[in-house]
């Protein structure tokens, strides 16, 4: 399985999950106890998924001194509504140094907002994402 189909499974699983009303911490241990599902057949033809990537350095504009931001294109999905979206940042290098990597704002049907910043405040451009190739990936689930 292809590492991009494994994440987007991974990232519907957990959507799939919280969807149905679950919740997950980190605290929780495994339990051999089973697990009830929550039932909701007339839900299931109601969710919408769709997923896409930005291009690697394309669109990163300044946000003050020491951030940029990137509008994220999410039309393509044809969301009905507002969808719950799961973003990551991948590039070349330094992503791991980031700050608000899965923070998404003002999110719509057809798109959302990704602020970044270093976590020591050091100074970052539109020239260092596209330098590293940075983008960001994303599932959008509509929720019935």
């Amino acid at each position: 399985m292809s590492v991009k189909r494994s994440m987007t499974v991974a990232a519907l699983a957990i959507g799939a999950v919280l969807m149905a009303g679950g919740t997950a911490h980190a605290e929780q241990n495994p339990t051999t106890e089973p697990v009830s599902a929550v039932k909701t057949p007339s839900a299931r033809s109601a969710i919408q998924i769709g997923a896409g990537r930005t291009d690697p350095g394309v669109g990163w504009v300044a946000y003050n001194t020491n951030g940029i931001s990137l509008d994220v294109d999410t039309s393509s999905a044809n969301f009905a509504g507002t969808p719950v979206y799961l973003i990551s940042l991948g590039g070349i290098d330094k992503h791991f140094q980031l700050t608000g990597a899965n923070a998404v704002y003002g999110a719509t049907a057809k798109s959302f907002r990704v602020y970044l910043r270093y976590s020591d405040w050091a100074p970052l451009t539109p020239a260092d994402a596209k330098t590293r190739g940075w983008f960001v990936n994303w599932v959008g689930v509509t929720t019935p």
